[in-house]
């Protein structure tokens, strides 16, 4: 068994020549997968503790039955990490070296996460009105921080993660990082079930502010290779006229008006967001459909987190074969699945099957998006095909919720996922018109 698990690291750390991996990436990977598997480890077991999808809708769900603001939970977060991206792409796209900027904006990210136990604790000695105010504030911080340290994060996993070995990257440290995750949701579980409201989400919340520091720890040690001398938007005439500006409008209408696969790939990612919003909203229904405690959020959790260990798997070896539109695809077909269990589900037992289907489903939008906004644009624009990709279509994460509370309210929890089973379902069929880098001519 030991022979084996050391074949498999070497296979994976393994750069041919035939890769064409430049020779400052290739010297350093191995070292940059340890460091970056080891952040994401540690970030998805801290992650698990404020689930946005389970936990954080369960915890608001204590302060409020409003179902528009228990909703809100994952799409203030979502949209805060897609929204911010576009603004920063003009100055990634002139910077040689990413990781320094990449590293003060981690620093941002993790400021209000320390907050949370305070906020928890503070619950019995004011106003639930309050509480939920400077609950919505912070997971809006942490939903803005989030994407100000994204694009950076990305761009560094792009300069330091070769094409060839992508998938493989991304899938394997996001199958160490749910199995953390599932540790996490473990903990979690019993401290939500053995200790009493809010010391039980304060405690729990402190422990994944010291883990998340564990992976800031990780990621710092980054190689980042040094610049090569190659064209850059900043070489351009209109970029240079443009770098006192936060924003290229010039640049970002030439790239909406001629490439035709990006656009399609916008509307179909913005659709699907419309199709995510059920996703704040699974745990909650079950928790009051099967009658069942607040601890079951960190159960589900779980499940979600094991689930992802087998999709991450999966998508990880496939996908450096069949490209990230194809697992986008596929993915698509998870959630799709999930949300008719969600509805027809009379059993609890069944009803797990959603989350599995969901972990599925997230592990194959983690591995193929992340890859797939790499692909769609020319080496030296893919900071600005980045923030596009994310800006451009965050916006839909606060329509979402809007709409699934609006249903909610009049007509229920089924009616909102059937309209959700509706968009997904678009979106999985425009997705098969993306074109992706063809792999089978790569090698």
């Amino acid at each position: 068994m030991h022979k084996r698990i050391r074949f498999l690291f070497s296979n994976l750390f393994r750069i041919r020549p035939e890769d064409n991996v430049p020779e400052a990436v290739a010297r350093h990977f191995r070292h940059n997968a340890i460091i970056n598997t080891l952040d994401i480890s540690f970030f998805f077991m801290a992650d698990s503790f404020w689930n946005i999808n389970t936990i954080m809708p369960v915890f608001a769900a204590t302060l409020t039955e409003n179902p528009f603001i228990i909703g809100l939970m994952p799409a203030i977060v979502n949209a805060g990490w897609f929204l911010p991206q576009m603004f920063m792409a003009s100055r990634l796209s002139r910077a040689p070296k990413i990781l320094p900027f990449s590293i003060r904006m981690g620093i941002l990210e993790r400021i209000p996460y320390v907050l949370f136990p305070a906020l928890a604790l503070a619950i019995p000695h004011i106003p639930k009105t309050l509480s939920l105010t400077l609950l919505i504030l912070l997971m809006t911080w942490r939903g803005i921080a989030g994407g100000m340290s994204a694009l950076p994060w990305q761009e560094v996993m792009a300069r330091v993660i070769p094409l060839s070995h992508r998938a493989r990257f991304f899938g394997f440290s996001r199958v160490f990082g749910q199995a953390a995750g599932i540790l996490g949701s473990v903990l979690s579980g019993i401290i939500l079930a053995n200790l009493s409201y809010p010391g039980n989400y304060a405690l729990g919340f402190g422990i994944a502010v010291i883990i998340q520091w564990f992976s800031f720890a990780s990621y710092i040690q980054n190689r980042e290779p040094e610049p090569e001398n190659v064209a850059s938007p900043a070489d351009e005439p209109s970029a240079r006229e443009s770098q006192k500006s936060v924003i290229d409008f010039g640049m970002f209408g030439r790239i909406l008006k001629e490439d035709s696969n990006f656009r399609l790939y916008l509307i179909a990612r913005s659709i699907s967001f419309i199709g995510n919003m059920a996703t704040a909203f699974i745990a909650v229904y079950a928790i009051k459909a099967f009658q069942l405690p607040d601890e079951q959020a960190a159960v589900f959790t779980g499940v979600i987190l094991a689930s992802g260990v087998i999709g991450y798997a999966l998508w990880g070896v496939v996908g450096d074969r069949i490209g990230p539109k194809k697992i986008m695809v596929l993915s698509f077909v998870c959630w799709f699945l999930a949300l008719l269990f969600a509805i027809f589900s009379k059993l609890i037992w069944i009803y797990y099957l959603v989350f599995v289907l969901f972990g599925l489903y997230q592990s194959g939008v983690g591995v193929g998006d992340s890859m797939l906004i790499m692909e769609l644009g020319e080496e030296s624009l893919r900071p600005t095909y980045l923030g596009m990709g994310r800006t451009l279509t965050g916006s839909f994460l606060l329509f979402a919720p809007v709409l699934a509370g609006s249903l909610v309210a009049r007509y229920g929890y089924t009616v909102m996922f059937i309209v959700s089973i509706v968009f997904i379902a678009v979106s999985a069929l425009l997705m098969t018109g993306v074109k992706d880098i063809p792999r089978r001519s790569r090698r």
